[in-house]
Parts: C-alpha cells; structure tokens; sequence
C-alpha cells in the first residue's frame, strides 16, 4: 500500500509540476526554464544522496554510471526541454497526455533491446495509449 501511496504522490507532483511549467513559460523561455530546473533539480539531488546515500555513492560501478549518465542525458535535458517547448506551444491540457504515451516507447524499447516479450494486456495497454493519443491529438480546441 505505500508504494501506491508513493506512485501516487509522484504523479500528483509530475501533475502540479506541468501547471507551474506552464505559469513559468509566461515569463520565460522553455530553454531558460529547463536550464533552471536541472540546476534547482541537482543541488537538491546532490544534497540528498551525500546526506542519506554517501557509502552506496562511492561504491557505484563505472558501467552504472555510465548508464545514467546517457538517461541523464535523454531523460533531463532532452525530454525536459521538448516537454517545456510542448507546453509552451499546446497547453499542458494536450502535451501532458502526449508526455503519457512514455510507457509505449518504454514497452517497444524493452522489445526491441531486451527482447521481452509482449502479452495480451500489453498489447491492449499499447491500444488504450494510442486511442488517447488519437483522441487528444484529434480533440476541437477552444
């Protein structure tokens, strides 16, 4: 049960994080917007794993740490910028249910590089996502 609890606050923040980009996009641009959230994001990330994680830090294997350093790459500056340039342009109303479609890329990448294998309720998860994607993408604005 704290686990759902856990995902759920997660999803509140990633929800209410999408109204402050949009609030924030009024005053700046998302390349400025995304500069500032990676360096807020760090120092507090840095502040945490030094206080609570030091020993585990110091034990990290080169290959692990070249793995994150690529997601770093993808995940942060990359997928947060696009996502800021998105909103700025759409609305958080059509980029956040666009930002939703992650878990197909994430199900044909596991595919593809790991060969997991597909299974009816992902195929129909695989379905719902692009239904809502079409539906978003096809929905009148204003």
């Amino acid at each position: 049960m704290f686990a759902i609890v856990l995902a759920l606050v997660a999803a509140a923040c990633w929800g209410l994080s999408a109204v402050l980009v949009r609030t924030g996009l009024r005053y700046l641009t998302p390349t400025v917007g995304t500069l500032i959230s990676l360096v807020s994001a760090l120092a507090l990330t840095a502040v945490l794993v030094v206080a609570l994680q030091l020993p585990e830090l110091l034990d990290v294997s080169l290959q692990a740490v070249a793995m994150f350093a690529l997601i770093g790459i993808l995940n942060f500056p990359m997928g947060r910028f696009l996502n800021y340039l998105a909103m700025s342009h759409l609305g958080v109303g059509r980029s956040t249910p666009l930002l939703a479609s992650a878990p197909l890329f994430a199900v044909l990448g596991a595919v593809v590089f790991t060969g997991e294998e597909l299974h009816l309720a992902t195929v129909a998860g695989i379905g719902l996502i692009i239904g809502g994607l079409y539906v978003t993408l096809t929905a009148k604005t204003g």
